[in-house]
């Protein structure tokens, strides 16, 4: 049993590895539609009534630059800036060597007043904290401006990079509907990937803005790889009777499924280390805003080229009516073709089956019953069975030397 089990497990990964899968991703895409308008409907509403953790270059703040001494670590530092009283919205270890430093951030209070009174808890608590003197603790003031212009820009690039990939999806496969599938794609990775940050929290920082950007590349490199092979299976299709555009695309993205799992996981694996190494384990804090929103882009990325990018496409070309026709004379000629296939094995099974009830229900043989009774009546009378052989006659007695045993011989003397 286990070494049946482990031969089809190699089996499967074989035909996964040669493209010969057949995962159904186009049938149940109703499916994959309903649960993805549930994750955006539930990050959508995070964004609205939760928001964004901004950080102090977006909220504005205060920045305390603290070099690291030995025996000390962030989560020390923290605790003695809170301690007293203060958010504290990021601390974080940069630079490297001798000139490691922490960069302590706060919010920034609503007079100066309280202010200048933070700041100066703030100093006495990261003198205590990270064993330093006074003027070794450098204050400086983010402007809330600074954070906006970023937006403004990513904004900007954002409209830009969508305008440009629309044009060249449209003029590299010579269909718009193509360039709004992979559209469509792009727009959901970011609404996921903002709500993921939304839902978990995250500061959001101009890292986090550069990443999100980054994202859009991923994803589309590999919505285009499935367009491509999609178009390659799709070229002779309306002259051709073997396969549905549905079918067609299906087998697309099974041809492209091991290429699609290959660059996720080599792009998945350098970024985990990043999260969960660098930013969990070392506490490298400046780490941690990129590397989120990289690896939930690019595992949203992938997800959306193969559950909703080809659907999303193959939802627009089935309404074009020559590939809606297509498909339905196509499944006609199939039905038709099984109709015929069903009748033939029926009239052969109805052939078959007289023979075989014949066979089945013939009446008993008691000959054997009655030749057995017929053998104990002769017994008992004493008479030979009927074509039984005749019981030998007794031999008869030879006469005596001499004489001769026919009559009317006569004797010599």
């Amino acid at each position: 049993m286990a070494a049946a089990t482990s031969t089809r497990r190699q089996g499967a990964f074989r035909r996964l590895y040669r493209g010969e899968s057949r995962i159904d991703f186009i049938g149940p895409r109703r499916r994959w539609y309903l649960a993805s308008a549930i994750i955006i409907l539930i990050c959508v509403g995070s964004m609205a009534f939760r928001g964004f953790n901004f950080g102090i270059e977006f909220a504005g703040g205060n920045q305390y630059l603290v070099p690291v001494k030995p025996g000390t670590s962030l989560t020390n530092v923290r605790a003695e800036v809170e301690g007293v009283g203060v958010q504290v919205a990021s601390v974080q270890i940069a630079g490297t060597g001798a000139s490691q430093q922490y960069v302590v951030r706060t919010g920034k209070p609503k007079n100066q007043q309280q202010d200048a009174a933070q700041i100066v808890d703030v100093k006495q608590a990261l003198v205590r904290a990270a064993n330093v003197t006074v003027a070794d603790v450098t204050t400086n003031e983010v402007s809330s401006s600074w954070g906006a212009e970023i937006t403004q820009q990513a904004i900007y690039a954002l409209i830009v990079f969508v305008l440009a990939v629309s044009v060249f999806m449209w003029i590299r496969f010579k269909e718009i509907k193509v360039a709004a599938a992979a559209v469509l794609a792009l727009i959901h990775d970011l609404l996921l990937t903002a709500g993921v940050y939304s839902l978990v929290g995250f500061e959001v920082t101009p890292g986090t803005v550069v990443g999100l950007l980054t994202i859009l590349g991923y994803s589309l490199y590999d919505t285009v790889v499935v367009f491509d092979k999609v178009d390659e299976n799709t070229r002779s299709l309306l002259a051709g009777s073997r396969y549905t555009y549905p079918e067609a695309a299906n087998l697309a993205v099974n041809q492209t499924l091991m290429r699609s799992i290959n660059t996720s996981l080599i792009g998945l694996l350098p970024v985990a280390g990043l999260l969960f190494i660098g930013a969990g384990i070392f506490g490298v804090g400046t780490l941690e805003d990129l590397a989120l929103v990289l690896f939930v882009g690019m595992l949203t990325g992938a997800y959306s080229s193969l559950f909703l990018a080809t659907p999303w496409l193959v939802d627009f070309k089935m309404t074009d009516p020559r590939y809606r026709n297509h498909a339905q004379r196509l499944l006609a000629k199939r039905s038709s073709e099984a109709a015929k296939a069903a009748g033939r094995a029926s009239a052969a099974s109805a052939t078959a089956g007289p023979a075989r009830s014949a066979a089945g229900t013939a009446e008993p043989d008691d000959t054997a019953d009655s030749d057995d009774l017929q053998s104990r009546i002769d017994a008992l009378a004493g008479a030979p069975r009927p074509g039984a052989k005749a019981p030998a006659k007794p031999p008869a007695k030879r006469a005596p030397a001499g004489r001769s045993t026919r009559p009317g011989t006569k004797r010599h003397r």
